[in-house]
């Protein structure tokens, strides 16, 4: 198909440059006219001047964002000519997508399985780390730890066999765990309001949030966040855990009461957390989670693969395309309402 007169926004981003760029490259070898946008900042969300919008958004037909952009109502409102929404990655939580709905306004996103798999990968291999604990059997070999001796009482390894797994959520990458964790011989747990346990995948048994917190030996999170998930790890429901269970998030950093949670873990009301996102990234230098010696930090790329890299330039370019095209796209959020989209892009031409 010809794309020639046909005009994407793309912002800039820090922690996105080389994906954002290639996109860029692969839609102009297309013929389509890029408009870059301002660069997002470490430890900010972005907003779009209101003044710069006729630069970005008069002739933008597909916008794409970062997680690090904020894409409200009136800004899709005001693009006369935006037929879609695209993010490179599977986090659309700075995205209205509720007014993208309304609005009749396509959004695709980087749900490739190269993305959700090797999240949920990583995920069990943070959970096996808590419980099995190889940087103190390193700091042994380093001789910077006493041997422990062969007994219940000084062994910090504890196995997977027969220990109850929480998930709260139970999307692509909750369900991609629950398979990796198949051969691991542990009772599963969930939690999710839109999943019916008939739903469920084979020996998930779905509940309520607080029996997951109550009975897990490991939570893991895996939402995006909304009202309701917002804080919705806090004092209370940290209060629930078991004081020999782990907590895991490699969801969204607000999700969780950072304070409420340091201060568990420092008093060893729960025993561990494993930690890949935060409120504020980069994690602040003087954030109290980094003095614990009971939590794993990562800096929000855990499972970032070089595989999943591989995958977001081709998918960016398909997602963009196919909505110019006036199909839905490659990967798609909102395929529901398809209808008023093409209802849309009608009024549109």
């Amino acid at each position: 198909m010809d794309f020639k007169g046909r005009t994407v926004f793309i912002p800039q981003d820090f922690m996105l440059v080389d994906v954002f760029n290639e996109i860029t490259q692969r839609l102009e070898a297309r013929g389509i006219e890029v408009i870059r946008g301002p660069e997002s900042r470490p430890g900010e969300k972005v907003s779009f001047p209101k003044e710069h919008w006729d630069q970005w958004f008069s002739r933008a037909e597909v916008a794409m964002f970062s997680t690090r952009n904020i894409c409200t109502r009136e800004m899709m409102a005001y693009a006369p000519r935006l037929r879609g929404i695209v993010n490179p990655t599977i986090g659309l939580e700075t995205v209205d997508t509720d007014a993208a709905n309304e609005l009749g306004i396509i959004v695709g996103h980087g749900a490739t399985p190269e993305n959700f798999l090797g999240m949920s990968e990583a995920t069990v291999m943070l959970m096996l780390m808590l419980m099995y604990n190889p940087q103190a059997t390193q700091a042994v070999m380093r001789g910077e730890r006493a041997r422990p001796k062969p007994n219940p009482t000084d062994m910090w390894a504890r196995m997977m066999l027969g220990r109850t797994v929480g998930l709260v959520g139970l999307g692509r990458i909750a369900k991609g765990v629950v398979e990796r964790l198949a051969g691991f011989g542990v009772n599963l747990l969930a939690y999710d309001p839109y999943v019916h346990q008939k739903d469920a995948p084979k020996g998930v048994v779905m509940t309520d949030l607080d029996t997951v917190m109550r009975q897990s030996d490991i939570v893991g999170l895996f939402v995006s966040i909304t009202t309701e998930t917002k804080g919705m790890i806090n004092e209370r429901t940290l209060s629930l855990m078991k004081p020999t269970a782990y907590l895991v998030n490699t969801s969204r950093g607000e999700a969780i009461d950072e304070t409420a949670l340091y201060h568990a873990l420092q008093n060893k009301k729960i025993a561990g957390a494993a930690l890949d996102t935060f409120v504020i990234e980069p994690l602040p230098n003087d954030s109290p989670l980094r003095t614990l010696d009971n939590v794993i930090l990562t800096p929000h790329m855990v499972g970032h693969t070089k595989d999943v890299f591989l995958s977001f330039g081709k998918a960016g370019e398909e997602n963009i395309t196919r909505i110019l095209s006036g199909e839905l796209p490659l990967h798609c959020k909102n395929p529901e309402i398809e209808s008023a989209w093409r209802a849309r892009l009608k009024h549109l031409q």
